[in-house]
C-alpha cells in the first residue's frame, strides 16, 4: 500500500475557492437565464399587444365607410321640386286660361315696351303696349276714357311721374275687342315732362336717371319695363 502524503494546506484552500467560483459562476448563469427568460416573455406580450391595438385602429380608420352629405342632394332636390311645381302650375294656369271658354279683362296679357333701354332728356319716346288674349273666346270690353293707359315711374321712389292719360284723353275708348288668340300694339309718345292728372301748366323737364313704365288696362297691368334717361 503506498504512502501518499498529505497535500500542502494552500492546495486545498485554492480548491475550495475555485469550487466556490464555479458554483456563484454557474447560480449566476442560472439566474441570469431565469430571469433573461421572464424578461422575454413579459416584453412580446406587451409589443404582440400594442402591435394588435395599433393594427385594429388603423383598421378602422382605413376602413370607415366616407357618407356623403345629404344636406346638397335634398337642397338640389327641394330646388328641382320646387322648380317643377312651379312651372306645372303656370302652365295649369295657362291651359285653363286657354281652356275656360270665355274672356275678362283679367286674362289680357300686357306688356309694356320701351323699344331701346335709354333715351336722351330731350328727346320724346315712343312706348309700345302690347296686348293679347290667351283664351279661346273673344274678349269684349267697354273701355272708358283713362282705362288704356301709359305711366312712368322713378326707379328709386316708386314716384309716378307721368301718365299719357293726365293731359290727353286716353288712345283706346268704348266698345273693344280683343279677338280669341290675337296679339295688337298700341303707342304713345312722351314728352319728358311731369305731369298729374288735370295738371298740365308748367309741365317740368324730367331730370335724367333710371325709371320704369307701366302699360294698364283698367286694374290689369304689365310688369315694370325699366329705361334711362340721359343728359
Amino acid at each position: 500500500m503506498t504512502n501518499q502524503r498529505p497535500l500542502p494546506e494552500e492546495i486545498y484552500m485554492r480548491r475550495r475557492v475555485a469550487a466556490l467560483v464555479i458554483l456563484l459562476v454557474v447560480a449566476s448563469l442560472v439566474i441570469w437565464g431565469l430571469s433573461a427568460m421572464a424578461k422575454s416573455g413579459g416584453g412580446d406580450g406587451s409589443n404582440e399587444s400594442s402591435s394588435t391595438a395599433s393594427t385594429e385602429e388603423t383598421s378602422e380608420l382605413v376602413t370607415e365607410p366616407t357618407v356623403s352629405e345629404p344636406t346638397t342632394e335634398t337642397s338640389t332636390e327641394t330646388s328641382t321640386a320646387t322648380a317643377s311645381s312651379t312651372a306645372t302650375t303656370s302652365t295649369t294656369a295657362t291651359v285653363a286660361a286657354e281652356k275656360k271658354g270665355s274672356c275678362a279683362l283679367s286674362d289680357l296679357r300686357i306688356e309694356a315696351v320701351p323699344p331701346q333701354p335709354s333715351f336722351a332728356v330731350n328727346s320724346q319716346p315712343e312706348f309700345f303696349m302690347n296686348v293679347s288674349n290667351p283664351t279661346d273666346a273673344d274678349c269684349e270690353l267697354d273701355l272708358k276714357d283713362g282705362q288704356v293707359r301709359f305711366e312712368v315711374y322713378e326707379m328709386a321712389t316708386n314716384k309716378r311721374v307721368w301718365a299719357d292719360t293726365d293731359c290727353y284723353p286716353s288712345i283706346v275708348t268704348g266698345r273693344q275687342v280683343f279677338p280669341a288668340g290675337s296679339e295688337q300694339a298700341f303707342k304713345a309718345v312722351w314728352s319728358v315732362t311731369s305731369s298729374q292728372p288735370g295738371q298740365c301748366a308748367n309741365r317740368q323737364q324730367v331730370p335724367a336717371g333710371a325709371y320704369y313704365l307701366h302699360a294698364v288696362i283698367g286694374d290689369n297691368a304689365s310688369d315694370p319695363a325699366p329705361f334711362n334717361l340721359t343728359s
